[in-house]
């Protein structure tokens, strides 16, 4: 049974984190960045502004960025790993109880097999 716990939390360590990698990657959408970055002054301005003049002024500082640009731009920072790991909580978690749900499964398939023989 030890044996079986342990398979089962590394398989849960090697798993987990790579799904809740792949279900980050897929996740992203493009986005939008605004170069030069607008700053806190601007921001103040901006705020006696209509709707329609400020689309107009930031229409022009607007790049959209692709799914591959916004993840290029996220990986060096702490926060999106953090995220990584938060939504490698759930698949860890499935991936040990499931191993040890097969593993007791088939171990009780040996002793009843066993007991027949």
């Amino acid at each position: 049974m030890k044996g079986l716990f342990f398979r089962s939390l590394i398989a849960a360590i090697l798993l987990g984190p790579a799904i809740g990698f792949v279900g980050q990657l897929v996740s992203f959408r493009g986005g939008i960045k605004y170069e030069p970055p607008v700053s806190e002054a601007e921001r103040q301005q901006m705020r006696n502004l209509t709707i329609n003049e400020m689309e107009a002024t930031l229409g022009k500082r607007r790049i959209k960025m692709t799914r591959w640009d916004l993840l290029r731009d996220s990986i060096p920072y702490s926060y999106y790993w953090k995220q990584v790991a938060f939504n490698a909580i759930v698949p860890s978690s499935g991936v040990f109880l499931g191993c040890m749900w097969v593993g007791v499964m088939e171990e009780r398939r040996v002793r009843r097999l066993r007991l027949t023989t």
